[in-house]
């Protein structure tokens, strides 16, 4: 059973990264939109306690107590385990409470070496989440994601506007010669 979920989850991985490329090139095309004010300049960067923070409102198995950590525009997208995509908060808070029904509890932990890049009124955050999943059937997995999650300085805060989380595709070999 703990192989057909890793495979599930691996194989959703591959999807997600395969559509990387449509990510890259989609805001090329994109005019930023005019505002009347000007932007609030960010007074202090994200924090890995903020990535911590995020993680154990998932933990709650609850979007709502997520809610708050992310902007609520309609073309955002957010990359998950499964489905492929999210567009906007509410079909992830929608899409997001199927895979949390599957589960009867979660912990998530962010590594000490993550990394957040600050440009201005924009962060970028990369990290590994060590996840403990318990499923509804009593089967356990434990696994390691990567998560890339992108900032915008809002109305006084840091909110996620864009994040994309995957377990890479683990074939057994381990080591420099694996391909």
């Amino acid at each position: 059973m703990k192989k057909v979920r890793s495979s599930l989850l691996a194989g959703l991985s591959l999807a997600a990264a395969l559509s990387i490329p449509a990510l890259v090139t989609a805001p090329m095309g994109c005019k930023k939109a005019k505002t009347s004010e000007p932007e609030q300049s960010a007074p202090e960067k994200p924090t890995t306690e903020l990535m911590q923070r995020t993680w154990d409102a998932w933990s709650t198995l609850d979007p709502q107590k997520t809610a708050q950590f992310y902007a609520k525009d309609d073309g955002l997208v957010f990359f998950d385990f499964t489905p492929l995509e999210h567009r906007g908060w509410t079909a992830y808070e929608k899409g997001v409470k199927e895979l949390l029904g599957q589960f009867t509890s979660l912990k998530a932990k962010v590594r000490d070496d993550a990394r957040i890049d600050v440009q201005g009124n924009h962060a970028l955050g990369a990290t590994v989440v060590h996840f403990d999943i318990t499923f509804q059937d009593g089967m356990t997995e434990s696994f390691d994601a990567r998560w890339t999650v992108v900032w915008a300085w809002r109305d006084g805060q840091w909110l996620i506007v864009h994040e994309h989380v995957s377990v890479p595709i683990q074939d057994g070999s381990q080591g420099a010669d694996a391909p």
